[in-house]
């Protein structure tokens, strides 16, 4: 009897997490607010973000707001009167969202960020971006070292934004920590998007000639500032590009195409998208989760990418079983 009794019990578990059942037993509806999905970083978010919840069985709304902040604001409170079990939000801006948190409180409806720290989140998804720099600037420093470079450097930022704020923080105390000596020649605003960052990389590019390495905080960041390295004529055999994100086609085929890019902090977009909403599933079945639900981080090279990713005919998997090894370091 005892063990009838348990199968049952286990089978009524297996039946809340399949098909996404929260504390009270009802099917689960998420509400997902990206900022901007023209981004391949987002695109990739979205895509794990809905294969896992259609593996719990969890229906899931995803809404992106372009960069408009009323747009999402709009959207946000479309989603709280739709009643939402749980609302995640990547935000365009925090402070913006103060009026949208106070609606979700009284609704009852809790609230998990990607990208940015919102005030009165559950939890906030994602990486220690400060970390995530150090991470680089500890790289480059062994790899200048080795390569008798003397760092003449260009940051390609999104000072908007205060992970990208501190992806370059974190690149520029590791070099500090570790006695690397190095000069930055400028820092440039831009926007997170390939096109912005190539015109800005190339007025940068033009009063300092001699930059011969370039840090951005995304892929379009870095691959814009390499663009402009190409136009302006300089001698990429000189050139050392360090990435962020590694969010997907662009980094990849600039990591693997025997480019100037030699590195970048992944932060695997894909799996992020399974984090975000596996942190929601936890919050709405009553857990309580720490400030900072972290996702997997490794900076990726030649050397190591393999063991991130597999070749699949003409695309790329990425090896969640490494990710999650290497949050049990």
């Amino acid at each position: 009897m005892k063990r009838k009794l348990a199968l049952v019990i286990a089978a009524l578990l297996l039946c809340a997490f399949v098909f996404g059942a929260s504390a009270e037993g009802k099917k689960l509806k998420f509400g997902y607010l990206v900022n901007d999905m023209s981004h391949e970083w987002y695109q990739n978010i979205a895509k794990g973000a809905k294969a896992r919840a259609d593996e719990l069985g969890i229906e899931l709304k995803i809404s992106d707001a372009a960069m408009d902040v009323a747009k999402q604001i709009s959207q946000a409170e479309n989603m709280i009167t739709d009643g939402v079990d749980v609302l995640i939000i990547t935000p365009i801006d925090v402070k913006a969202l103060a009026n949208v948190m106070a609606e979700a409180k009284e609704a009852g409806i809790p609230v998990v960020s990607e990208s940015n720290v919102i005030p009165g989140a559950e939890t906030y998804v994602g990486i220690d971006n400060l970390t995530g720099g150090k991470r680089a600037g500890y790289w480059f420093a062994e790899y200048a070292k080795l390569h008798n470079i003397d760092p003449k450097i260009l940051i390609v930022g999104l000072p908007a934004f205060e992970d990208c704020r501190l992806r370059v923080e974190g690149f520029k105390a590791a070099m500090d920590e570790v006695g690397l000596k190095y000069e930055v020649m400028q820092e440039v605003d831009g926007a997170g998007s390939k096109e912005t960052s190539l015109k800005v990389a190339q007025d940068a590019l033009t009063a300092n000639p001699e930059v011969n390495v370039i840090f951005g905080i995304n892929d379009n960041s870095t691959s814009g500032g390499m663009a402009a390295y190409k136009e302006g004529g300089l001698d990429e055999s000189k050139l050392t590009a360090i990435g962020f994100g590694f969010e997907g086609v662009v980094g990849r085929e600039l990591l693997l195409g025997n480019t100037a890019y030699k590195a970048a902090v992944a932060m695997f977009p894909d799996y992020m998208g399974v984090s975000i909403i596996d942190a929601a599933y936890k919050v709405a079945n009553g857990e309580t989760l720490p400030a900072n639900y972290e996702s997997g981080t490794v900076v990726i090279t030649n050397d190591n990418f393999a063991e991130f990713y597999t070749k699949n005919g003409d695309e790329y998997a990425t090896n969640f079983d490494a990710i999650r090894a290497l949050m049990d370091k």
